[in-house]
């Protein structure tokens, strides 16, 4: 495989991928300290991973319920906004690291802000809208409104 890029070419290619790695040690400082993103084949994943909040949307006949992932952050660091039939969750995520020892002194911080949105599936009522945080978990339960319940049309299938 080596055979396939030119000898004269061979030192910018690992100039230009090693580049590419210490860039995502930046974006993302955890993706060193373990070994399982450390391997170059997995970084697209971490990026995409930690790109933004992980978030599951569950519907049932009253509701929707959007659970999101906001681990180390307080109440004050994001905000839960409806716009219409979109649900917008929007932050900031501030992490600093300090490490004093006799002979070193280590010092690393990120900071990043991040916003989500997330297109509602049906009409749901704000005024009845319900977040609760608790453990890095939100929980926002999204009340149906009347004609969105009553919008079911079922199809029979032959």
């Amino acid at each position: 495989m080596s055979n396939l890029v030119p000898q004269s070419w061979r030192e910018g290619v690992e100039n230009l991928r090693s580049g590419v790695m210490d860039a995502f040690d930046r974006w993302l400082p955890h993706r060193s300290e373990s070994k399982t993103l450390s391997r170059p084949e997995s970084w697209p994943m971490a990026f995409f991973a930690h790109g933004g909040p992980a978030v599951d949307i569950a519907e049932d006949a009253d509701s929707v319920r959007v659970t999101a992932e906001l681990p180390g952050l307080s109440e004050k660091d994001f905000s839960v906004e409806l716009r219409e039939d979109h649900l917008v969750l929007k932050g900031e995520k501030k992490a600093r690291h300090e490490d004093k020892k006799r002979d070193y002194y280590y010092s690393e911080s990120s900071y990043g802000s991040f916003s989500r949105v997330i297109p509602l599936p049906c009409e749901v009522d704000g005024d009845k809208v319900v977040a609760k945080y608790k453990h890095g978990v939100l929980n926002i339960t999204l009340p149906k409104t009347e004609a969105a319940k009553t919008t079911r049309v079922r199809v029979n299938v032959t």
